[in-house]
This record gives structure tokens, sequence and C-alpha cells, in this order.
């Protein structure tokens, strides 16, 4: 199928079109999955005080975010 990019498929085209990229995409997936492992309890990290929070983040960023009228980050 060697037509322009600004042309129109038939159907025929689509369907194996879709068909190519169906197979290219199972060829791709990682679908290996390693056995599962439990956690060991000592490996889990406690949760942080706020005093190591404040540390961290620094004492100003720390009280700006606590008040009612602190926005969220867009882009986290």
């Amino acid at each position: 199928m060697k037509t322009p990019e600004n042309s129109q498929m038939t159907v025929e085209e689509a369907e194996e079109y879709g068909r190519q990229m169906d197979a290219k995409n199972r060829e791709l997936e990682n679908t290996h999955y390693l056995e599962e492992t439990p956690v060991e309890e000592k490996k889990i990290t406690p949760p942080l005080s706020e005093e190591e929070i404040k540390k961290r983040t620094g004492a100003a960023n720390y009280e700006n975010v606590q008040g009612p009228g602190a926005m969220n980050s867009v882009n986290s």
C-alpha cells in the first residue's frame, strides 16, 4: 500500500493497515513478567515527619502549601 499521505484509503486498505499495526504492536509489547516477590518490611521506609518535610522542601515552601488557598502544581 504505497499511497500519498493526503489520499484516502479504501475500507480494505484501512483494514489491512490496522492488521499490520496490530501485528507490529504485538511484536513490540513486553509481555515477559518477572515472578512476584513480597516486599520485605524492613525495606519500606516510614512516613516522613513534618520536620523532615520542612527540611527537604524548605520551611517557606512548606508553610505556603499548608494554607487553604494553596494551589496544586499543574505539572505534577
